[in-house]
């Protein structure tokens, strides 16, 4: 009976103790919430946040055309590539045969002009337009595009300028090959959102360097075309996207 016993107490003592413990654990914590100060109410609550503004980009700076469309109203804009330093007016003449033997002051001379395809829209408002030159050994006119082959000056030269009256725009570089100059690459004519798709692809597969800028069938491009020669009517090809 006395083991009985004892085994009773024994747990009843324990609750006592376990009750009187949370009774101090209790009152000690309103203790020190009472010991807390009373926070102000225009604190309690976070303001509104208001949706982020992000300012307008910046426009780009225009070139002032006065001088050069006062020696020939042909020109259109002027193209830099300072990576490589490239830095030449661009024409449009009626045809592409004019400015071949022509610079942008009409003057005869065989380094030609750069220009603009005569069937391309002259604000650049088409899906791809193409801008000639030619190659010169000495760096001249397009004589440097080939520099944008090797793979280390690609990474190194991302960008251009195509300043027009209108306008300045980035030309984002994301592509070079050499290709034959009746090659899809001058392909101008699309009928549809698919076929821009379609060409686009074609494009990428036959690259020699190539960065993934996102490029889609909605932006607009530009190709700059030079003679090449790796084989019989070559042509080295850089292609960029046109970037206000």
């Amino acid at each position: 009976m006395k083991k009985r016993k004892r085994s009773v107490i024994g747990p009843a003592v324990i609750i006592a103790l376990a009750a009187v413990m949370l009774m101090v654990f209790v009152w000690h914590h309103q203790s020190e919430m009472r010991a807390v100060p009373v926070v102000s109410e225009q604190f309690q609550t976070a303001p509104e946040t208001q949706p982020e503004t992000r300012p307008a980009a910046p426009t780009l700076p225009l070139m002032d055309f006065s001088d050069l469309l006062a020696q020939n109203p042909d020109i259109i804009g002027r193209l830099v590539i300072e990576g490589i330093g490239l830095d030449y007016p661009v024409v449009q003449g009626t045809d592409n045969e004019y400015y071949l033997t022509h610079t942008a002051e009409r003057k005869r001379d065989d380094r030609g002009a750069l220009f603009l395809d005569c069937r391309i829209n002259r604000t650049f408002t088409n899906f791809k337009s193409i801008i000639y030159g030619h190659y010169k050994k000495t760096g001249e006119m397009f004589g440097k595009l080939k520099l944008l082959r090797e793979q280390k000056t690609f990474d190194r030269v991302t960008e251009g300028m195509l300043y027009t009256p209108e306008k300045t725009y980035r030309l984002e570089i994301f592509l070079s090959a050499v290709t034959p100059a009746t090659s899809e690459f001058y392909h101008i004519v699309f009928l549809s959102q698919e076929s821009r798709e379609k060409h686009l692809d074609a494009l990428r597969e036959q690259a020699l360097c190539y960065r993934d800028i996102g490029v889609t069938s909605e932006d607009r491009l530009v190709l700059l075309s030079t003679c090449s020669y790796e084989y019989k009517d070559a042509r080295t090809v850089i292609l960029a996207r046109l970037a206000e």
